[in-house]
């Protein structure tokens, strides 16, 4: 591969040198470039990652607390039936 690099450098024509004279520095940047958005491809995995095991966990905490019991006070909560929506037949 490298020889056909060489073959096509030595082929080309005297006044291209100049387009060639940066080539260097711009596949380096290139390289820069994609090495980078890999970089942040796995930062975004990695927080979501973390995300999904915070969530995950928070919700097996609060599946795991103990339900507090119910309280006498419970007769004036809205599921005490003296709800107007109760009156007028909703959720049956």
């Amino acid at each position: 591969m490298t020889e056909d690099i060489d073959r096509l450098i030595a082929s080309a024509r005297p006044e291209s040198q100049i387009a060639l004279s940066g080539l260097e520095s711009d596949v380096w940047r290139r390289i820069e470039d994609r090495v980078g958005e890999r970089r942040m491809g796995q930062v975004r995995v990695a927080a979501l990652a973390m995300a999904l095991v915070v969530g995950v966990a928070n919700g097996g905490l609060f599946a795991l607390s103990a339900r507090a019991e119910p309280s006498e006070m419970r007769v004036f909560s809205v599921s005490a039936g003296l709800s107007p929506i109760g009156t007028l037949g909703a959720g049956e």
